[in-house]
């Protein structure tokens, strides 16, 4: 039997209780290729399995239509993203950069934090690039993505060469800009090599671990995304405690600009802590001219082997001092 008359039965069992032209329609949509995207031909190759040319074609479709179908369940199209393990060690957390508009100075002594600490990695955690000249959203910003990239290869370039650790990078909501332009604007285009961030930035020739959008970071036991990940994260009190209220367990996020710590404990009296981290970012752009909340921030994770870490949580004041 040709791949044709099976995909015409199979349509047909399915949607027996449509009109004939609406079950040509729907396999023109799915398997027009096979048809030579002709409408009228699909829709005589269906009425023809349906019985409509003679006795003999009646008997085939009865066949068809009346077969037991044993149903199973439909493959699921849920994507599977198990969570990434950070190996034991001291991590450096960036967060927040949106190049090019970060605040140099805040980098520069969040690096040097890093040194002086003696890490042994760093994660990048979301919205390393702006991508602002992407973005779906007006800006008076000149739009040139070419000098956005340039931008962050050199930020790349400069961060290799004062902390050569390894590097682990989390795409956050920014970063996602790129591959929504390809889904909204290139659908075609978005499995070629250079629609991929990676590719583009070379960080498998650095490298650099590039995740998942929407994969979680475990350091030991304690998970950390970049916080677009919830949909609503509220900021009442302070970030670390919206993250409480959503993660109940301890957890750390970045995305909201903001150092802070929340502690509480459940019912099982075990004491429960999130952290949202510090942005190294502009802290008065024009999409948010007065942010009055936001501050510069830079932590550190510890992980131990056994699962245990620790969680330093530092701001970085204008002066560039690391608090």
């Amino acid at each position: 039997m040709s791949n044709r008359v099976e995909i015409v039965r199979d349509a047909i069992k399915r949607f027996k209780h449509l009109p004939t032209r609406t079950i040509a329609r729907h396999i023109l949509y799915n398997h027009g290729d096979m048809f030579d995207g002709n409408l009228e031909t699909i829709r005589d190759a269906v009425r023809w399995q349906m019985g409509a040319h003679g006795a003999k074609g009646r008997r085939e479709a009865k066949d068809i239509i009346e077969r037991t179908i044993v149903a199973k369940i439909p493959p699921t199209w849920r994507k599977n993203r198990p969570p990434f393990k950070l190996s034991p060690g001291l991590w450096l957390i960036l967060s927040d950069i949106h190049i090019p508009f970060h605040e140099p100075k805040a980098v520069e002594s969040a690096v040097k934090y890093g040194q002086e600490q003696k890490v042994t990695g760093i994660l990048l955690n979301g919205d390393l690039q702006d991508c602002a000249a992407i973005s779906y959203w007006p800006s008076a910003v000149k739009r040139d993505f070419d000098k956005e990239i340039e931008a962050t290869i050199d930020f790349l370039d400069f961060l290799e060469q004062e902390l050569p650790v390894p590097v682990v990078y989390k795409p956050g909501n920014h970063e996602y800009r790129l591959p929504h332009l390809f889904q909204s604007r290139a659908p075609e285009l978005i499995g070629m090599p250079l629609a991929a961030m990676d590719t583009v930035l070379g960080l498998e020739v650095r490298g650099i671990e590039f995740l998942d959008y929407h994969q979680v970071v475990y350091a030991g036991k304690l998970p950390i995304i970049h916080g677009h990940e919830i949909k609503t994260l509220s900021r009442a009190v302070n970030p670390a405690r919206g993250l409480f209220l959503k993660a109940k367990s301890w957890a750390a996020c970045s995305h909201c600009h903001t150092t802070s710590e929340h502690t509480g404990r459940n019912i099982q009296g075990n004491y429960l802590t999130t952290w949202s981290f510090g942005c190294l970012s502009d802290l008065n752009p024009d999409y948010a001219p007065v942010a009055s909340d936001w501050n510069h921030g830079v932590a550190l994770v510890d992980v131990e082997k056994n699962g245990n870490f620790e969680v330093v949580n530092k701001r970085i004041l204008p002066n560039g001092k690391v608090v």
